[in-house]
Order: structure tokens, then sequence, then C-alpha cells
């Protein structure tokens, strides 16, 4: 009698990343406290977002903390400074220490370093944007500065927006993006 074949797993019975990120934030949003720590799945999905491996303000490697206002990645040391700023300014919690909320999860799920980085470059407040540098303006300045701007104010408001718009729609199905036939993309598209 020969072995029954197995038949070979078919790519709707792989679970991706993305749908385990999807069950932890169902979880999530069933609970009426924040949980202990970022959840896991999430987590490895923030961190394979372009520009996520290093911190917006200074460029250090693997950040492990949180401007949650903007959805961006900052390390320790910029993480002072962004409390520095204030809550309304930027929230900043630890990826690995602090609790997190639905809300908050979803927020670094739909914001990330790249896009906020292309945001400032639009707005001209990069540490070497023509526009922005004065003989004052030391690169820790420049990047204090800029999160107390009318756009990075817009960008925050925006981002909150869009993201209760997102949860009022229902289960959080990942992160979207405009599609466009190749050869139309924009280098300012986010």
């Amino acid at each position: 009698m020969s072995p029954i074949a197995q038949p070979s797993p078919q790519s709707t019975d792989v679970i991706t990343l993305a749908e385990i990120a999807c069950v932890e934030l169902e979880q999530l949003r069933d609970r009426p406290n924040s949980i202990p720590s970022f959840p896991h799945a999430c987590r490895a999905l923030l961190l394979e977002m372009e520009g996520n491996l290093r911190c917006v303000d200074c460029g250090i490697q693997n950040p492990e903390w949180a401007a949650v206002n903007y959805g961006a990645l900052v390390c320790i040391n910029c993480s002072g400074k962004h409390r520095s700023l204030g809550v309304n300014n930027s929230k900043v919690r630890s990826i690995t220490m602090d609790h997190w909320n639905y809300d908050e999860v979803v927020k670094m799920l739909e914001g990330g370093n790249k896009q906020l980085e292309n945001f400032f470059a639009r707005h001209s407040l990069l540490p070497t944007s023509e526009g922005f540098q004065s003989p004052q303006l030391s690169h820790d300045n420049i990047c204090l500065m800029r999160y107390k701007t009318k756009a990075a104010l817009f960008y925050r408001q925006h981002l909150d927006h869009y993201v209760q718009d997102l949860i009022s729609r229902g289960p959080y199905k990942g992160r979207r993006r405009k599609r466009r036939p190749l050869g139309q993309q924009n280098s300012m598209d986010v």
C-alpha cells in the first residue's frame, strides 16, 4: 500500500504576520484597559515598516520608544526630548515597558518613521532643509522645534482623525496604501 500523499499547503493555508497582528488587535479591542506591552506580531509589523529601524530624529538604530502622536519610533535619548515637549505635542511610550491601548497600537501601525520623514521633508522641517536652517539652531533644536509647528499639529490631528475613522469602520484589517499603475507613482506619495 502506497502512502497517502499530503496536499501541499496552499497560500490560503498560510497565516501571515499581518493576520496574526489583526487577531492580536481584535483581542486588544475587546479589553477596556490597556495591555502591558506592544503586541508581539504588531511589533514585528511595526519594525518591518520602512524607516522604523532608526530613530526618526537622530537616526540611531533600533529605537524602542514611540512618539505615539506621530506614529513614529524614537531612541531613548530622543524620547526624553519628546517628553519635554509635553503630551499635547508628543506622547511618548516604551514599546516594551509601557501599557498600550487599541487606538495607540493602530496609530503606530498607520504612522511610521518614513511617512513622518516624508511629511517633514515636504514642509521643509528636516535638519537639512534650507528654509529651516539658522545659526542659532542645532540638530537637536531643529528636531524639537519642528514638533511645535503648525505643520506638526496638522500631522498629529490628521493621523488621529484618520485612525479614529478606521476604528469606527470595524476591525483593523491592516495598513492600506494607494496603488497606482507602474510609472504613475509620485515620490511625494506617502
